[in-house]
């Protein structure tokens, strides 16, 4: 990766790039493409990080990132997403720090959810052949969490996984299927109990 090269996609290369990792098929990652994609996030997401770090937050930089992201939106210091183009975060939305996101596919945040600190959401799975792993082939599936979610510190949610309208996701818990609406979430792997 080379931040001094950040330039950002246009349309129709973001529509390439989400043509190749939201397929769920594999794919070669070091794309040039998609370097371009990675690189352009990360040089944006350290410029939104610099101005919080500045005390001058600058929330139209992940706006202009991210595919949408609703109003009232508190993102803390360390936000850092794979693309942007493939996050859509709803209304009334609160992350703690350190908060990553792997959007390499759809990552698709209701309204009113809570996210603690140090959270990961990642969509991407690597090759199962070792051979096309160590070419860095890989696929992605998205990730869904509902509206009035709330996820709690250092929970890490995997490729696939859908969170229904809410729930709670207890600290430390490592999501690795689908949790149901209105339930408590906990543990690793996280198991649904009810609330």
């Amino acid at each position: 990766m080379n931040l001094n090269e950040h330039k950002e996609l246009t349309k129709i290369e973001i529509a390439n790039v989400k043509g190749i990792t939201n397929s769920g098929k594999l794919y070669y990652d070091y794309n040039p493409l998609i370097s371009k994609a990675r690189n352009h996030a990360y040089f944006e997401c350290r410029k939104y990080d610099n101005s919080l770090r500045n005390g001058r937050e600058d929330i139209y930089i992940l706006r202009n990132l991210l595919a949408i992201l609703g109003h009232h939106a508190n993102v803390n210091i360390g936000f850092i997403c794979e693309f942007g183009f493939n996050l859509v975060i709803g209304n009334y939305f609160s992350a703690g720090r350190d908060f990553k996101v792997i959007d390499c596919n759809r990552v698709e945040i209701g309204n009113n959810v809570s996210i603690g600190a140090q959270v990961g959401i990642y969509t991407s799975n690597h090759a199962e052949n070792p051979e096309l792993r160590a070419m860095h082939w890989c696929s992605e599936q998205p990730v869904i969490i509902a509206d009035n979610v709330i996820i709690e510190d250092n929970v890490i949610v995997t490729p696939g996984v859908t969170i229904g309208e809410g729930t709670i996701i207890k600290a430390g818990s490592v999501v690795t299927h689908n949790i149901p609406a209105n339930v408590i979430g906990a543990g690793n792997p996280c198991e649904a109990f009810m609330s």
